[in-house]
C-alpha cells in the first residue's frame, strides 16, 4: 500500500511537469463528512468502525474467521474510552446480547490477551471474580454476560466452543485527495 502511494506520487509529479499543473496529493485518516460514502455493514462508533452480528451465533474460532472474511478482526478494547463507547451504543440501542471479543488465554494459560493485538487485557472491565476458568475449560472472552439495561457489559471467560454473536472491528479508513493548482 505504501509502495502504491509512492508510485502514484511519482506519476502525479511526472504529469504535473508535462501539463504545467501543480498536483499535491494528501492522505488523511477517516472519511470526510461531506462525502456520501457508506461503511456498511460497519457502523461508525466514536472513531472506530464495528460490525455487530445480530443473528448468527458461532464459536470463537468461527467468529474470528467471519471477521477476517469481512476484512476485520474480533474486537479488542484497547482503551477504556473504546469500551465505554461500545457499551453506550449497545445500551442506547437496547442490544442485550453476548458477544465474542478477541480476548483469550489460549497462548498463555491464565493470562488473557487480545489475540488481535497481542496486548494483555489490563482494563478493569471483568465481571467480579472473572476470569475464573470454570471447570478448567474457559479460555475465550465474551462481552455481555450479566449485562442489563442499567449496567455496562463486562468480560467473562467461556468455553471457546460456545455459540455467541460477535463484534468485529475494522481498521480506520484513510482518504486520499489531490489538489490541482
Amino acid at each position: 500500500m505504501v509502495t502504491g502511494y509512492f508510485v502514484l506520487s511519482a506519476l502525479i509529479g511526472l504529469l504535473s511537469l508535462v501539463r504545467g499543473y501543480e498536483i499535491v496529493p494528501t492522505v488523511e485518516d477517516g472519511i470526510p463528512d461531506h462525502l456520501s460514502f457508506t461503511t456498511a455493514p460497519f457502523l461508525k462508533i466514536g472513531h472506530g468502525y464495528y460490525y455487530i452480528e445480530s443473528n448468527a451465533q458461532k464459536n470463537w474460532f468461527e467468529a474470528s474467521e467471519s471477521c477476517h472474511r469481512l476484512g476485520a478482526k474480533l474486537i479488542s478494547f484497547e482503551t477504556i474510552q473504546e469500551w465505554d463507547l461500545i457499551n453506550r451504543y449497545l445500551l442506547k440501542n437496547k442490544i442485550y446480547n453476548v458477544y465474542w471479543t478477541s480476548g483469550s488465554d489460549l497462548a498463555h494459560q491464565g493470562k488473557h490477551d487480545w489475540l488481535e493485538t497481542g496486548e494483555r487485557i489490563t482494563l478493569p472491565i471483568w465481571y467480579p471474580g472473572e476470569p475464573n476458568n470454570f471447570n478448567g475449560n474457559e479460555h475465550c472472552d465474551e462481552l455481555g454476560d450479566r449485562g442489563s439495561s442499567d449496567n455496562y457489559n463486562v468480560l467473562n471467560d467461556r468455553p471457546c466452543e460456545t455459540p455467541r454473536r460477535y463484534i468485529c472491528e475494522r481498521s480506520y479508513p484513510r482518504t486520499a485527495s489531490f489538489i490541482i493548482w
